[in-house]
C-alpha cells in the first residue's frame, strides 16, 4: 500500500498531502496541482534521559479524518486545542448549538492521526488541517506518556523542501521565533505555540551531507545553525515539560504559505492573536456549512436508508473532488505524486474528461457555483479549432503527452459540451448557458459535427478514454452523441435554431451509426470499437447518455456479460478483458459504480446497493478512493482519485433517486 495519500488537506489555493507514515510528501502552491515544493515534513521525539531517537513514521499509525465526534464539535475543538482560557461561556454557547446527526458524523476536514510505540511508552496524536480561505496549515501534537514512570522528551520537527521542485538556491534563515523557507517569491513560514527553542538549518542531499536531522539523532540537540543556502533542509524542536505517566502535553504548529514575506508575517501575526482553537473552529464549520447544501436535494430525505459506511464515503467524496480544484476552475484528476507515470509524469494534470466527470456529479449535487468555475477553465483552455487537447496543467497550459499529433481523445471534446448542457437541464440559468455559448457551444460542437465520417457517421479514429489505443470507439461515439444533442437542446434554449437543427441532425446520425455499427449481432453486445469485439466496461456508455434505455435487450444484454466476465475476486468490476495495466484485470472503482448505476437504473436497488457498499468497503479508513483495487482488495494506482469520488457521488444520488420512484416519491429530476 505504498505511494498513497490518506489525508490531503486543501482550499483551493493549496493542497498539502500526507503518506500512509504520516509523513507530509506534498505541498502543492499557487496552484491546485501545480509547483509541487513537497518532499518530507516529518516528526521525531527524543527521549532525553536516554538520548534515544525516533521518528514518528517508523511508529504505529492510525489515520482518519476526525469525523466522529462523540459530542458537540465546538466542545471537542477546544480540547483538541488545549485552550482552558477559552473554555468558559463561549465554550457552552457553542456546545448548546444543535448540529443535524449526520453532518455531526461525516463532515470534517481535519485530520487524525495517532502514532503509538509501546516500546517508548509514548502515544502522540496529531490533528491538522488547512485553513478554508487563508494559506495556513496547522497541527497540533499531543505528546502522551503511557508509560509507567516520567519523561524528560523533545518533541521535533524536519522540513525538507523541493522549493520550485527542485533543491537549488534554497535559503532555509530562523527571523526571531520564526522559520522560513524561500525561492524566489515562494515563501514558507513555521513558527508554533509554545516557541521551538531549538533549531537548526543546514546543508541536506549536497555532497554526502544528510540534514539537520541527524543532529537530532546524533544526541538529541540542535547546532542552533541561523540560515542556510543551496540545499537546505530544518530541524525545529521544542523541550516538553516533565511528563508523569498518565501525562500529556501539547506544541501548536503552522506553516503559512505566500509570495511576499510581509504577507506571510502579517498571516503568521494573525495565527498567533487568533488564539489556537480558531483554525480548527473556522475549518470545521466552513465544511460543515459546505455540506448542508446537500439537504436541499429532494433525495436527501431518503439518505437515512443508506448503510453508514456509504454515507460516510458519499460526503468524504464531495469533499474530496472539491479539494482537488483549484480556484481557477481546473480539477486535477490526483494530487498523489508518487505515481510517476510514463517515465516520471503525474497524474497532477486537469483532464477535460475526468473535470467534465466532476462537472456532472457537482452539478447533480447542485453545487452548480463550482461546475460554472471548470467550464471558466474550459472556455479558456479550448483550442481555435474547437476542440480540446489531452490535458491540461492547473495553469490552464498544455500539458505533457504520449498522443501523436493531433493529441486528440474526442470524448474530451464531447464531455464538456454535455457537462454544460446537464447543468442547464438542472439548474436553467439563462446567465450560465449564455456566457458559455459562443466560446465554447459553437466551437466544440461545429467541431465535433465536422469530425463526424461521411461514410461511417462515426466520429473520426482517436484515443479512447483508456488512452491506451486508436479507433472508432463505442464509448467516444456515445460521448459525441450526447454532446451533439446537448449542444442542440442549449441552442433551442436560446432560440438559435439554425444551429440547434444542424446539431440536432449530426447528433441523430451518430446515435443511427452506434446502434447498426458498433453493436455486435453475434456477440449480442456492444464491441469496444469498430474492429475491436473486446468486452469493455465503458460501453456501459450507450445508456448512460441516452442512446438507449437502460432496460432495452441490447443494453441488458450488454450490461449483464460486463458484470458476468469482468468481475473480479475481489467483487469489483475490471475495466474489460485481460487489462494489464498495474496487474491483471484489477477492479476499478468506476467501472463498479457503472455497473451499480445501471443497476440504479433498472430498479434492481439490492444489486445497485451493493456493489456501493463494495467501493465503500474498499476505501482507506480515512475515506479516499483508490483508481484500482487488487484481487486481494488492496489499492492500486493513485489514492485518491478524483473521478473515483465524483462517480461515487453519482452513484449514490442515482441509488436515490431510484429508491425515491419505487417508494413512490417525485423526484423532480429529468430521467436519461
Amino acid at each position: 500500500m505504498s505511494g498513497i495519500r490518506p489525508l490531503i488537506f486543501g482550499n483551493g489555493k493549496i493542497l498539502i498531502c500526507e503518506d500512509e507514515n504520516g509523513t507530509i510528501r506534498d505541498v502543492y502552491f499557487p496552484y491546485v496541482g501545480l509547483e509541487n515544493h513537497g518532499n518530507s515534513i516529518r516528526v521525531g521525539v527524543c527521549d532525553l534521559d536516554s538520548l534515544y531517537c525516533s521518528w514518528l513514521e517508523n511508529w504505529k499509525i492510525r489515520q482518519r479524518y476526525k469525523s466522529d465526534f462523540e459530542d458537540y464539535f465546538c466542545s471537542r475543538v477546544l480540547e483538541i486545542s488545549g485552550t482552558p482560557e477559552e473554555t468558559g461561556t463561549e465554550k457552552e454557547d457553542m456546545a448548546n448549538e444543535k448540529m443535524p446527526d449526520i453532518c455531526m458524523e461525516v463532515t470534517s476536514n481535519i485530520g487524525e492521526t495517532v502514532f503509538e510505540n509501546p516500546e517508548l511508552g509514548l502515544k502522540i496524536t496529531v490533528w491538522e488541517t488547512v485553513h478554508p480561505s487563508v494559506n495556513i496549515f496547522y497541527r497540533t501534537y499531543e505528546v502522551k506518556n503511557i508509560s509507567n514512570s516520567p519523561r524528560h522528551l523533545r518533541l521535533f520537527s524536519n522540513q525538507n523542501y523541493r522549493i520550485l521542485e527542485n533543491k537549488i538556491g534554497e535559503t532555509a534563515v530562523i527571523d526571531k521565533q520564526t522559520l522560513i523557507h524561500y525561492k524566489r517569491d515562494r515563501y514558507f513560514l513555521h513558527a508554533s505555540y509554545p516557541a521551538f527553542d531549538q533549531y537548526a538549518v543546514g546543508t541536506a542531499e549536497w555532497k554526502g551531507l544528510e540534514g539537520t536531522w541527524k543532529d537530532m539523532e546524533d544526541d538529541a540537540s540542535l547546532s542552533g545553525n541561523p540560515v542556510a543556502h543551496g540545499s537546505v533542509d530544518s530541524t525545529l524542536g521544542w523541550t516538553l515539560p516533565e511528563l508523569k505517566a498518565g501525562e500529556s502535553t501539547r506544541v501548536h504548529f503552522w506553516i503559512v504559505l505566500g509570495k511576499k514575506y510581509c504577507n506571510v508575517l502579517k498571516i503568521h501575526k494573525r495565527v498567533k492573536a487568533a488564539g489556537r482553537s480558531a483554525l480548527f473552529h473556522h475549518s470545521f464549520n466552513f465544511w460543515n456549512s459546505f455540506v448542508e447544501r446537500v439537504s436541499v436535494l429532494p433525495e436527501y430525505a431518503w439518505m437515512p436508508q443508506l448503510p453508514e459506511n456509504v454515507s460516510k464515503c458519499f460526503y468524504r467524496s464531495l469533499l474530496t473532488v472539491v479539494a482537488h480544484m483549484d480556484i481557477t476552475g481546473s480539477v486535477i484528476a490526483s494530487c498523489d505524486s508518487d505515481i510517476k507515470q510514463f517515465g516520471a509524469d503525474l497524474y497532477s494534470y486537469c483532464w477535460p474528461r475526468d473535470a467534465a466527470w466532476v462537472c456532472l456529479a457537482l452539478d447533480r449535487a447542485r453545487y452548480h457555483h463550482l461546475s460554472a468555475e471548470i467550464f471558466e477553465f474550459f472556455s479558456r483552455t479550448i483550442t481555435h479549432r474547437g476542440n480540446f487537447l489531452h490535458k491540461y496543467t492547473p495553469a490552464g497550459d498544455f500539458g505533457s503527452t504520449w498522443h501523436p499529433v493531433p493529441m486528440v481523445q474526442i470524448d474530451e471534446t464531447g464531455l464538456p459540451l454535455y457537462a454544460l448542457y446537464n447543468n442547464w437541464e438542472l439548474e436553467k440559468s439563462v446567465w450560465t448557458t449564455g456566457r458559455y455559448y459562443r466560446g465554447l457551444v459553437l466551437p466544440a460542437a461545429n467541431y465535433l459535427t465536422k469530425t463526424l465520417d461521411r461514410e461511417t457517421n462515426l466520429p473520426i479514429s482517436s484515443f479512447d478514454l483508456w488512452e491506451e489505443r486508436k479507433g472508432v470507439h463505442t464509448y467516444s461515439a456515445c460521448t459525441v452523441y450526447a454532446g451533439l444533442y446537448g449542444a442542440c437542446e442549449l441552442s433551442r434554449s436560446l432560440g438559435d435554431y439554425d444551429n440547434a437543427e444542424i446539431w440536432g441532425e449530426a447528433a441523430n446520425r451518430v446515435k443511427q451509426a452506434v446502434l447498426e455499427k458498433l453493436y455486435d449481432k453475434e456477440l449480442k453486445r456492444f464491441r469496444r470499437s469498430l474492429d475491436d469485439p473486446t468486452l469493455d466496461s465503458s460501453v456501459f456508455a450507450v445508456w448512460y447518455f441516452g442512446l438507449l434505455p437502460p432496460d432495452d435487450p441490447k443494453v441488458v444484454r450488454t450490461m449483464e456479460a460486463i458484470e458476468s466476465e469482468l468481475i473480479r475476486p475481489s467483487g469489483g468490476i475490471a475495466r474489460y478483458l485481460n487489462d494489464n495495466y498495474y496487474g491483471y484485470m484489477n477492479s476499478w472503482i468506476i467501472c463498479t459504480l457503472w455497473l451499480s448505476q445501471w443497476h440504479s437504473a433498472t430498479g434492481n436497488l439490492k444489486r445497485a446497493l451493493e456493489l456501493l457498499e463494495w467501493c465503500a468497503a474498499h476505501t482507506h479508513p480515512t475515506g479516499l478512493m483508490s483508481e484500482q483495487v487488487d484481487d486481494k482488495g488492496r489499492p492500486l494506482s493513485v489514492l485518491p482519485l478524483a473521478w473515483s469520488h465524483s462517480a461515487f457521488v453519482l452513484a449514490v444520488l442515482e441509488y436515490l433517486q431510484a429508491l425515491e420512484k419505487r417508494e413512490g416519491g417525485s423526484c423532480s429530476l429529468p430521467e436519461k
